[in-house]
């Protein structure tokens, strides 16, 4: 939001704060949140220790004035980029970014970012700012509609088998339209983005833990061929299956 867009009297206050105040000492005190600030080149200036912990540093000084390409992998860089791009250029935000990122032990888990262009007092941007937490909404627990519940236990008895949401509705007796709504409002997420989830996330525990073939991985958890299993392990994390046995394989 640039300052144009505060009232009379957020005006006179923000005005009036020093930028080093309570702000900045609330922010580092989130827990479970991440948040950063980044310049016009995109190196961080500002990261809070939830931030900086989870990337296994123990200070704010080791990131300052490092770029996303010096600390993560550089597919993730690349998207995060992108991502900082658009929000700079646009003066707009960017929020409710749903992706799955990988921990440092290389688990997939399911994050939420929301990123703000951060301007100076002539209204430019000179930077993006934004949070980045984990994403409970897709789990199992979360949601109070048994309904979708009773979906999500149907589809997760096997992830590889391909379902039908007509013959499930029917099943646990919703009509599909009312499903999709239902999910979608529970989970964040359409009931088939849900079932690739759960393929990635088993696939990333074969890879791990096994010595199977990329092609039998794919095949067991229900892909076509090799080449659809990698495209859509690729585009939800931003590297391919090869590279991540290679990272994190355990055998």
């Amino acid at each position: 939001m640039q300052i144009s867009q505060f009232s009379k009297e957020q005006k006179i206050f923000l005005e009036d704060i020093q930028s080093s105040t309570s702000f900045l000492a609330m922010l580092e005190a989130l827990e479970g949140i991440s948040f950063f600030v980044k310049d016009i080149s995109f190196r961080l200036v500002f990261a809070n220790p939830y931030f900086f912990r989870r990337l296994g540093l123990k200070s704010e000084v080791e990131l300052l004035r490092k770029d996303d390409f010096q600390l993560f992998p550089e597919p993730l860089a690349r998207k995060f980029r992108k991502d900082d791009q658009a929000v700079i250029s646009s003066g707009q935000p960017l929020t409710g970014l749903v992706e799955l990122f990988l921990n440092q032990q290389g688990i997939p888990a399911w994050y939420q970012t929301n990123k703000f262009p951060v301007f100076d007092k002539k209204g430019n941007a000179i930077g993006v700012m934004g949070t980045v937490q984990r994403y409970e909404k897709s789990g199992l627990n979360v949601s109070r509609d048994e309904m979708v519940e009773a979906f999500i236990k149907e589809i997760s008895k096997d992830v590889a088998k391909p379902f039908s949401i007509f013959q499930l509705a029917e099943k646990i007796g919703i009509s599909h339209r009312q499903l999709n709504r239902r999910f979608k409002f529970a989970t964040g997420l359409s009931p088939q983005q849900f079932q690739v989830r759960k393929r990635i996330e088993k696939a990333c525990e074969l890879l791990k833990d096994t010595r199977k073939t990329l092609v039998e991985i794919g095949y067991n958890l229900g892909f076509c061929d090799q080449s659809a299993f990698t495209a859509q392990f690729r585009k939800r994390m931003s590297m391919t299956p090869r590279q991540y046995r290679i990272q994190y394989g355990q055998v």
